[in-house]
Parts: C-alpha cells; structure tokens; sequence
C-alpha cells in the first residue's frame, strides 16, 4: 500500500472521470464515501438513496459528466427523477424531444408512441412516410424505430421494418441513425 492509500484509507481507484486519490488530497471525506459507495455498487449491495448520494458526490466533487450518465441510466430503478431534475436540468430532455421533432419534419413521418423503455428512451411505430429512394426508403414503410440517449452525447434512433413476430431482419431493413447538428445521419455503428 502506497503512503496515499494509508493516509486516505481508500484504494487507488478512480470512478467516472475522477481520480479518488486526487480528491482525497483536498477532500478526503468525499473521496471515501465515494469509494465505499462504488464498492456497494460493485457488489450490487446499494440502496437507492446510497446510489443518489453517489451521483451527488461525483456531481460536487466536478465529475458532471460521469455523475450525468450514471443518474440518467439507472433513473428509474433508483427513483432518481428529482435529483436529476435539480442536478441537470430538463436539458437532455428538451434535446430528445428536440430530436424526435426534427425526425417527424425531416422525413415527413408521424410518430406513435408504442412504449416509453426508460428515461430518454423511446419506442414509436410510422405508419410509414412519403416513398423514397435514397439510403432513407426503409422509412417510406410502416417500421419501429428506438429513440434513445443510449451515449453521454449521441441520440440514436435504431429502425426496423415493422413486422410483429420477427427477430431477423436483412440489412435494408434495418437502420441506424445519428442525431447530428440538428439532422439524422446515417450512422456506422462500428465506428460511431
């Protein structure tokens, strides 16, 4: 054990974007909390107010981004809905209904809602849109399409051709887009 590790009394570790044995340095209290609460969380041992603590402690401690990103995707399960309100704001949801909008306008499509999955994620059936033929003709049929804030800062939509019952598609009936400047763009997940 390194003479951090002793003076401190937490691991070299680092959760999110934060350095545990950089904070403990200025702020050892926080930095020891934060490291039993992600050792709960590894155990899968947490109670949802210990999970809410921790967002809060990474958000203090400057860590927005990680804090942002842990909170957003385990919204529901941990009741976190007035934390992220008061944390972030009602930002990422504005760009996700933002999103959804300009989808509608730049493919001239109507959108049902078929089932909210989780926070910022989305499931909608199209009737399907004007006929098409460029690489957007999937969308001139009836499909599915998954609206979701699946990255820290990329909304996707993830489309198929709707046809209940089916589990393989082929590739030209499924697509994936990228919400990019304000436009849907094709996207490789490979490299996206």
């Amino acid at each position: 054990m390194d003479d951090d590790e002793h003076e401190y009394g937490i691991p070299a570790a680092n959760i999110g974007d934060i350095d545990l044995e950089v904070l403990a340095q200025t702020d050892p209290e926080s930095a020891r909390e934060i490291a039993r609460l992600d050792a709960l969380m590894n155990l899968g041992e947490e109670s949802k107010e210990e999970f809410r603590r921790l967002c809060k402690l990474l958000f203090d401690a400057g860590s927005v981004a990680a804090a942002e990103i842990l909170l957003r995707r385990n919204l529901d399960y941990y009741e976190g809905e007035a934390l992220y309100l008061q944390l972030f704001g009602s930002t990422k949801e504005d760009e996700f209904v933002f999103a959804m909008e300009a989808f509608k306008s730049q493919f001239e499509i109507d959108l049902v809602l078929e089932k909210e999955n989780q926070f910022l994620v989305s499931t909608y059936h199209s009737g399907g849109g004007p006929p098409r033929w460029d690489d957007f003709r999937l969308l001139s049929q009836p499909c599915e399409i998954k609206f979701g804030y699946f990255e820290q800062d990329k909304i996707e939509a993830d489309i198929t051709l709707l046809d209940p019952g089916r589990d393989i598609f082929r590739a030209d009936e499924c697509l994936l887009l990228f919400f990019v400047n304000g436009v849907w763009e094709i996207g490789d997940p490979m490299t996206d």
